[in-house]
């Protein structure tokens, strides 16, 4: 390190250079892996196999209801028997509820919202992207396995035992049995187990603390009789019990096959509705509509680009085509966030970011503790963020398209400053270090008050505001690092070699005029 400190600014920037090389290729693989297989594959075959690179592993992005379809369920909630006071809140439960069961069904970051309508009718709104079994997530939704343990009444069934709890044959009679206080209430966790003896699927209970006292006094009342469980009001299993059982576990087996024993732990785990709910409309999204959607987002966003590249490139001329190869840079960095990275990938790329913005910081001495603490927040955010999928929504592709604009505003301020430098004659790396500072204040607060705008759409807003705050989020934060850093590095670079071609810069010194006396 001490090594690399005496070396010049143009030799540092480019071992620089090299690290946001290789790390370009990083992401490029990582945003565009299908595009890359390809290539592979091509050259593979234009070379006979004689050159056969890696394949990389294709992460697709995640989309929203509105870009690959789904469901779009309306349900009524009646909250007659609830209090006024505590409406709010048993909605709340609801949502959350339904949110842990749409998301057992394999539903990423689903919309569920609360809404109250003029008459004070409650309804809860739920859009499943991708669910293709709209049925099957109407009856995961609405229905609340009553889980309850019963007690003998009469001597309706006879079972033998061989330990603790064992199975018996259901019995098809709901007679003959009295309830305990020990219900699906008292539930901490269930779980999928197999039978060591035969390896058919059961469904292991765990009970919280009061539920496993609950138990532990059923079964001591209850030993050398059944207890029976019942689901929704069905006996599913009727135990014999040896001796009384302590720790609050339980385990129901029947004629379960795997996929039955995965839906049953899900229902239990989900817990009950706090308020009925009744499905008041549906609506099948098609994939149609998600993909023009996409094309018209896409179009809009090259489109766009295109022109702001042209712009930038017109009237910046060299520095402005150096922007966009930085915001290259910037679109593959985000694109790659987009998409869960594996945790080696995401560890590198957050540390040549941070790494980086340390540096360039550093030695523009622009940088101070709580700057340096911030950072360190953002890129922790940012880690989090690649390491699980983004749902793209609509609303979550504006929030990148604004954030090209964010980019596109920063570069525009460094070159502005830098421009003026040079035309009060001073040199090229005098120019690009005095513009790089003088612009950092404008674009430290308007990015650090985006920031924290996007921080509160994340953390406040439904799932599509949310959508929209984090990929707005994401796009700010990577635009720091494009514009302060990348773009910084090539100006460095390249506009040294074109010191005495200002015109290529934008730019000519202003010429005083002479006079006599």
């Amino acid at each position: 390190m001490e090594n690399f400190s005496r070396l010049s600014a143009r030799t540092k920037a480019w071992w620089i250079l090299g690290l946001i090389i290789v790390f370009t290729v990083m992401v490029g693989v990582a945003s565009g892996g299908n595009i890359y297989n390809s290539v592979v594959n091509k050259l593979a075959e234009k070379t006979n196999n004689i050159v056969v690179l890696p394949h990389a592993t294709e992460i697709p992005f995640t989309l929203g209801l509105d870009l690959q379809g789904g469901a779009h369920l309306v349900y009524q909630a009646d909250v007659e028997n609830i209090p006024s006071a505590d409406r709010d809140n048993a909605l709340a439960s609801v949502r959350d509820v339904i949110e842990r069961r749409v998301n057992a069904f394999g539903v990423s970051e689903p919309i569920v919202q609360v809404n109250k309508t003029l008459d004070g009718q409650y309804r809860i709104i739920a859009e499943l992207a991708g669910v293709k079994d709209v049925k099957e997530a109407i009856k995961m939704i609405g229905e609340t396995p009553t889980l309850e343990f019963k007690e003998q009444e009469v001597a309706a069934v006879e079972v033998s035992a061989t330990s603790s709890v064992v199975t018996s044959t259901a019995i098809d009679l709901n007679t003959g049995w009295k309830n305990t206080e020990l219900t699906g209430k008292y539930l901490k966790r269930a779980s999928v187990q197999f039978n060591p003896n035969d390896g058919s699927p059961e469904v292991s209970l765990e009970f919280d603390s009061e539920g496993a006292q609950l138990f532990e006094d059923i079964t001591a009342r209850n030993v050398g009789k059944p207890v029976a469980i019942f689901l929704d009001g069905y006996p599913i299993n009727t135990p014999n019990v040896n001796e009384k059982i302590t720790g609050g576990q339980a385990s129901i087996s029947g004629n379960f096959n795997i996929e039955e024993a995965k839906l049953l732990v899900t229902r239990l785990n989900s817990g009950a509705l706090p308020v009925p709910i009744n499905l008041i409309s549906q609506k099948t999204v098609e994939a149609s509509l998600g993909a023009v959607s996409i094309n018209n987002s896409l179009q809009a966003a090259l489109i766009g680009l295109l022109l702001v590249s042209l712009f930038m490139i017109l009237y910046y001329r060299l520095p402005g085509l150096l922007a966009v190869v930085s915001l290259a840079v910037y679109g593959l960095t985000i694109l790659a966030i987009f998409k869960t990275l594996p945790l080696w990938l995401a560890l590198i790329l957050m540390i040549v970011i941070i790494g980086l913005i340390f540096y360039i910081f550093s030695e523009m001495k622009v940088f101070n503790g709580l700057l340096a603490l911030l950072f360190i927040v953002l890129g922790s955010l940012l880690f989090f963020f690649a390491l699980k999928p983004i749902t793209l929504s609509l609303a979550g592709i504006a929030g990148f398209i604004l954030s090209i604009g964010m980019a596109v505003d920063a570069h525009i301020l460094i070159f502005a400053r830098t421009r003026e430098e040079i035309k009060a004659g001073k040199s090229i790396s005098q120019a690009v270090d005095e513009g790089w500072r003088r612009a950092w204040p404008s674009i430290r607060d308007g990015h650090i008050s985006t920031i924290f705008t996007c921080l509160i759409l994340m953390f406040f807003g439904t799932s599509s505001i949310q959508g929209f705050g984090t990929t707005l989020f994401i796009g700010v934060v990577i635009s720091i690092f494009s514009a302060m850093v990348v773009t910084h590095i090539l100006l460095i670079i390249v506009l040294g070699s074109w010191s005495n071609r200002r015109w290529l810069l934008g730019a000519s010194p202003v010429v005083t005029e002479k006079t006599n006396n």
